[in-house]
């Protein structure tokens, strides 16, 4: 059900009545009441800003666990030691 409100009563107080011809209209002053949309464009805009603050750690926790799932090299200072001394 879509919401209205009356832009010039305390929200507090309103009482919403309907008119003969299926208007809204204010219980108090008799203005008709303005209709409030389901998303606004400040609650767009703040879900994409923690979006754009939020995506780094979710983007850090992937790769961590892609990293878990690597294998492991040997003990490559065991490696390293074996291959210099071939050499010598």
């Amino acid at each position: 059900m879509a919401k209205y409100h009356c832009p010039y009563c305390s929200p507090r107080y309103q009482i919403h009545s309907r008119r003969f011809d299926g208007v809204m209209i204010c219980g108090q002053c008799g203005d008709p009441l303005v209709k409030i949309p389901a998303i606004k464009l400040t609650q767009i805009f703040a879900i994409v800003a923690a979006i754009a603050f939020i995506a780094p750690l979710f983007i850090t926790a992937g790769a961590f666990f892609q990293d878990l799932n690597r294998p492991q090299p040997k003990n490559s200072i065991q490696v390293m030691a074996f291959k210099l001394s071939e050499k010598v």
